[in-house]
C-alpha cells in the first residue's frame, strides 16, 4: 500500500459525477417482456414453482447480457440457450395461454439478441474513451463481476487512444487507493453498494447503465444528527452531481435475488438426492466474487493468502476468524482428500492400519445410529455415559469419514463397548492421525507459499480470483478467491459439496 497514493486520494480537489444511458431496443424489449412475464407469474399463476424457476433463469440471462462487453452472440452458452429453449417448449405445452401472451415475445427477442454481433455497452464506452484525444488518461472501469481476459483484450483492442485502462470489480475497487482521471462504473449507483456513493476516486465519476434502469445518485447526509449541533460534513464538498436520468422502461428485476435462489435450489437438490442426514456436516456459506459461493465447515481451518506479507504469503486460519475481503486458497478437487493423502505419507507404513482402525469404530457408531436413531444415541451418550459434546450434530459429524476423532473419544469408545486396552490403542492411533493432519496442513501451506508470488496480485485484484496449478502436488489445481461476505448460519451439507465453488449458472 502506497502512502503517496493515500495522500493523493485525500488531496483530490473535486469530483464531477455524470450519468449516461446506453440504448439497445432489443434489450429494452426483452426487459419489458420479462416484466410482463413476472407480473403474470406472481399474479395470475400464484408464483407457480416451475414458472418461477423459468423467471429466475431468464433473470440470470438478462443480467449476464447487460453485464458483458462481448458481442451478444458470444455471451450466453449453448447449454444455457438449450435449457431456455426446453423451458419455452414446456410452457407452450403446459401453459398455452401464458406462452401466447408473453413467453413467445421473450423467445423471439431473445433469439434476435443472441444473433447480434455487437455490444451496445462496449461500443458506447469505446467511443467515449476514443473521444478523449487531447491527452492520455488514467481510467478505472468498475464492474459488478470480473470481465474475462477475452472481454478485456477485445475491448482494449478497439481503443485508439493510449489510455492507462485499469479494470476492477466493485469489491476490489474498495481496496484500491489510487486516484484516476475518470472512474467509469458499469451500472447505476443503486446497482452498486453504498461505498460508490460516498467515496470518489476520480476527477470525473461516470455511471453508465442501459436505459431500462434509472441512473442517478442521492447524496446521503452522513452526519445529519451532528450537523444540527453545528458540525459541518465535508463528505460532498467540491462534488458536483450531474442531472439524473430516468429509465425508459419500467422493470423491477433484482439481480441479487438470483444468488439467494441458487443457494436454496442447491440445498433443495441435495435433500432430494437421498443423502442421509447423519452423513452431512455443519457448514456456513461463503459468498465469492462473480456470483459464486461455497460451503465451508464451521470447525475447519482455511488457508488464507496474504499478498502484503512478502515472507509468509499463506497462513492457516480457523474458519470463524476468516473475514470479508480475505483471499482464501482452495483446491479445485477435494482439499480434505489432499490433506489426508499428505497425512498418510507422513504416517508411512502405519497409515493403512490406522485408517482401518478409524473406519471400524466409526462403523460401530453408525450401526448404533441406524438401529436406535440419532436422537436416542445422543440421549444415551449424554445421560448414561456423561459425554458433554454428544449433540445430534456432533454425532452426525463423528460418523462422517472426514472427521478424525471427537474430543471425548475415550468415553465414546467405552460406550461402544470397547475394552480398556482397545480404547487406549484406538485413542493413541487417532491422536497420531490428527497430528499428521495438522502437519500436512502446514506442509501444504508452506509448499503453496513457495509457488506463489506477489506478481499475481494485480490479476487477483481485477478478477477477484486466481487459478494456478501446483508443481508440488502433481498438477493439483488451486483457486485463490476473494471473500465477499459470509453467512454464518448453520447449513447441513454433504462432505463432497464442501469447499467447492458453485456458480449460479
Amino acid at each position: 500500500m502506497s502512502f503517496i497514493n493515500l495522500i493523493d486520494l485525500y488531496k483530490l480537489e473535486k469530483s464531477n459525477i455524470n450519468f449516461a444511458h446506453v440504448k439497445n431496443n432489443r434489450l429494452s424489449l426483452f426487459a419489458e417482456s420479462l416484466e410482463k412475464y413476472r407480473n403474470e407469474v406472481q399474479g395470475r399463476y400464484d408464483n407457480d414453482l416451475h414458472l418461477s424457476e423459468v423467471l429466475n433463469l431468464l433473470r440470470r440471462v438478462f443480467f449476464k447480457l447487460t453485464g458483458s462487453f462481448l458481442p451478444y452472440n458470444k455471451v450466453i452458452s449453448i447449454e444455457v440457450q438449450n435449457e431456455l429453449l426446453k423451458k419455452f417448449f414446456q410452457i407452450k405445452n403446459s401453459y398455452p395461454e401464458l406462452f401466447s401472451s408473453s413467453v413467445i415475445k421473450i423467445a423471439k427477442v431473445f433469439k434476435e439478441i443472441i444473433e447480434a454481433k455487437e455490444n451496445s455497452m462496449a461500443d458506447y464506452l469505446q467511443s467515449h474513451l476514443n473521444n478523449k484525444l487531447h491527452n492520455t488518461q488514467k481510467i478505472a472501469i468498475v464492474t459488478k463481476r470480473a470481465l474475462s481476459l477475452d472481454e478485456k483484450k477485445q475491448f482494449i483492442g478497439d481503443i485508439i487512444v493510449n489510455h492507462d485502462i485499469n479494470f476492477f470489480t466493485e469489491n476490489s475497487f474498495r481496496k484500491e487507493i489510487s486516484i484516476f482521471d475518470e472512474v467509469i462504473y458499469i451500472g447505476s449507483p443503486n446497482y452498486f453498494g453504498e461505498y460508490t456513493r460516498t467515496t470518489f476516486k476520480g476527477s470525473v465519476i461516470t455511471f453508465v447503465s442501459y436505459n431500462m434502469f434509472t441512473n442517478f445518485i442521492k447524496l446521503k447526509g452522513e452526519f445529519e444528527e451532528i450537523i444540527k449541533n453545528g458540525t459541518y460534513s465535508t463528505l460532498y464538498n467540491q462534488v458536483t452531481v450531474g442531472e439524473a436520468i430516468q429509465k425508459k422502461v419500467t422493470i423491477n428485476l433484482e439481480e441479487k435475488e438470483s444468488l439467494n435462489i441458487a443457494v436454496n435450489k442447491f440445498l433443495d437438490e441435495q435433500k432430494g438426492s437421498g443423502i442421509n442426514s447423519s452423513d452431512t456436516i455443519e457448514a456456513s456459506i461463503v459468498f465469492l466474487e462473480n456470483d459464486r459461493f461455497l460451503f465451508a465447515p464451521q470447525d475447519s481451518k482455511i488457508r488464507v493468502f496474504f499478498p502484503e506479507e512478502k515472507n509468509n504469503f499463506v497462513k492457516q486460519k480457523n474458519f470463524n476468524e476468516v473475514e470479508e475481503d480475505d483471499y482464501i486458497v482452495i483446491r479445485n478437487e477435494s482439499d480434505t482428500k489432499l490433506i489426508a493423502e499428505v497425512a498418510d505419507q507422513i504416517l508411512k507404513s502405519k497409515a493403512k492400519d490406522y485408517r482401518l482402525t478409524q473406519k471400524k469404530w466409526k462403523k460401530r457408531l453408525l450401526y448404533n445410529v441406524e438401529q436406535k436413531g440419532i436422537n436416542k444415541v445422543s440421549q444415551i451418550l449424554s445421560k448414561k455415559y456423561r459425554l458433554k459434546t454428544a449433540s445430534t450434530v456432533s454425532i452426525r459429524n463423528w460418523c462422517n469419514e472426514n472427521s478424525i476423532s471427537p474430543t471425548e473419544l475415550p468415553k465414546l469408545l467405552k460406550a461402544l463397548k470397547y475394552t480398556e486396552k482397545e480404547v487406549e490403542e484406538i485413542h493413541r492411533k487417532m491422536k497420531e492421525i490428527r497430528r499428521a493432519h495438522l502437519k500436512a496442513g502446514r506442509l501444504i501451506s508452506g509448499k503453496l507459499m513457495n509457488e506463489l508470488s506477489i506478481e499475481i496480485f494485480q490479476e487477483l485484484k481485477e478478477q477477484g480470483y486466481y487459478t494456478f496449478t501446483s508443481k508440488e502436488f502433481d498438477g493439483a489445481s488451486f483457486n485463490i478467491e476473494r471473500v465477499v461476505s459470509i453467512d454464518r448460519s448453520v447449513y447441513y451439507v454433504a462432505p463432497y459439496n464442501l469447499m467447492k465453488t458453485i456458480e449460479i449458472d
